[in-house]
């Protein structure tokens, strides 16, 4: 990304010669072909799903995942499941490993295979400053360490409503009181969620090359850089305060307390802030979207739901953590819920970062991207009984049994990692905040259940259909959703 950024730059600088642009052009062109051709030949020998951008095309390859990647994909699980397939995305080209592999992918270091590279190039961080995750772990280490200790229906966008939901509940734990009530940074951090989604699918659609030429002049860009300004300017204030001791309990006071000395810089820290403010807020709104549309679809579960919420309430005396890990139905609704609607179709997204050999021999280079068919796993007949059906007791039946067996009952829990329920990822780059992630998807599920009788708008009773994407699987954003006060 220097080398090209740097020869752009200079090819439109207004002094240089056309005979030096052209020699310019020339290295450009002879730079990206070797790359593509060296690619090309040492890659990994798979079938391909879909079309082949090197006949079809990278454009209309590319078009043709965003269109049918839904299609695409089960067709590259159904034939080869236990092996491998190449197949271009919408963003990139990636080889789809089966999931019998990722328990010795998992074990391989980043030096090896990255998250964190895959994180920013799937997202092109360079351009919306998701590469802070590539400079600092502070983030990961917070995440792992100190965050895991009305009569009538009103009708609301479902997907608009908890996306504001979730995000004021995020600020407390992300910025701590007063700020976390703040309009100003609850629309800002709101706004950077939005834009940098946007800013990386507008990107997505232009030739790479171009990218550093028409990133500042896009409208999602400019709201970015507005966005991290208003933050900035939020947060130095408190930063300052609490360098000198006027201390909170939340993630921004433990990224502080992570750094040493003049170490510390208000716009890095500002940065880091935005980061977790966007991981922690679209997956886990989108989370949220699904359990209800799942709880109006099959709305003979509420009940049981509502008497186990009461007597754990009445119990615990309140709501608090040791309630919500005692709502155990609850719990395993909100899995199955998740399994049968990953928020993407191919997950475990890796770059490979040096030479890899799997066990059956196969040799991946550096440079390819892998990942894992994550979406149709969770729904294999072969692997979950009943897998296109929802059984939201399936995982409360075998927490029980497991617990009769005196045996761990972690797997089953929603905040757990498993080769075939990918929704939180897997190995040492699982999601690090996902503990904090199912409190607060189970504590928001239960105070709408225990407050609140919901349903769709009248003359609806199915659950509306998810949209596809590219490799995105998204709630339905359209859907209305009715909530009338319970009278209790």
């Amino acid at each position: 990304m220097g080398f090209t950024q740097t020869l752009m730059q200079l090819l439109f600088r207004e002094n240089f010669s056309i005979a030096i642009q052209s020699i310019l052009v020339g290295l450009i062109t002879t730079y990206v072909l070797s790359s593509l051709l060296s690619h090309h030949y040492n890659r990994v020998k798979a079938p391909r799903v879909g079309k082949n951008p090197w006949i079809s095309g990278l454009v209309r390859a590319r078009s043709d995942f965003v269109r049918n990647g839904k299609d695409l994909t089960k067709e590259g699980y159904i034939r080869y499941k236990d092996s491998m397939y190449w197949i271009q995305t919408g963003d990139m080209e990636r080889l789809v490993l089966s999931n019998r592999y990722l328990d010795e992918l998992r074990k391989l270091p980043d030096s090896h295979i990255d998250s964190k590279a895959a994180v920013v190039e799937r997202n092109l961080g360079w351009y919306n400053r998701v590469d802070i995750i590539l400079k600092s772990t502070a983030h990961v280490d917070v995440c792992r360490t100190q965050l895991v200790q009305n009569l009538d229906f009103h009708f609301y966008n479902a997907a608009a409503t908890i996306l504001n939901i979730v995000n004021r509940s995020a600020a407390k734990s992300l910025v701590g009181e007063p700020l976390c009530h703040d309009d100003k940074w609850l629309r800002t951090s709101l706004e950077t969620t939005v834009n940098t989604g946007m800013l990386c699918r507008n990107l997505q659609k232009c030739p790479a090359i171009l990218r550093p030429l028409i990133c500042p002049f896009t409208a999602a860009r400019k709201n970015l850089d507005r966005s991290f300004d208003v933050a900035q300017e939020l947060l130095s204030g408190v930063i300052k305060d609490r360098q000198r001791g006027d201390k909170n309990v939340d993630i921004l006071q433990w990224l502080i307390d992570s750094y040493k000395g003049d170490e510390l810089s208000i716009p890095f820290l500002t940065n880091q802030t935005l980061f977790i403010a966007i991981a922690s807020t679209r997956s886990t709104a989108t989370s949220i979207v699904n359990a209800i549309f799942d709880l109006i679809a099959f709305s003979q579960y509420q009940q049981p739901l509502r008497q186990e919420i009461e007597e754990v309430l009445t119990e615990s005396r309140g709501w608090n953590l040791s309630a919500l890990k005692r709502m155990k139905r609850l719990d395993s609704f909100i899995k199955e819920s998740q399994r049968l609607n990953h928020h993407i179709l191919l997950s475990f997204n890796r770059k490979v970062r040096r030479k890899i050999t799997l066990s059956d021999g196969v040799t991946i280079p550096p440079g390819t991207f892998i990942c894992t068919p994550g979406y149709w796993a969770a729904r294999d007949p072969e692997i979950f009984a009943d897998g296109e059906d929802f059984k939201p007791w399936r995982w409360l039946e075998l927490r029980e049994a497991a617990e009769r067996e005196g045996k761990s009952v972690t797997p089953y829990l929603a905040s757990s990692t498993s080769p075939d329920n990918l929704h939180w990822g897997y190995g040492r780059n699982a999601c690090p905040g996902r503990f904090m992630a199912a409190a607060e998807i189970k504590l928001i599920l239960a105070w709408i259940l225990w407050h609140f009788d919901i349903s769709f708008p009248p003359g609806q009773s199915e659950r509306p259909e998810s949209l596809f994407v590219d490799e995105r699987v998204i709630p339905c954003p359209t859907q209305e959703i009715g909530f009338r006060r319970r009278r209790t």
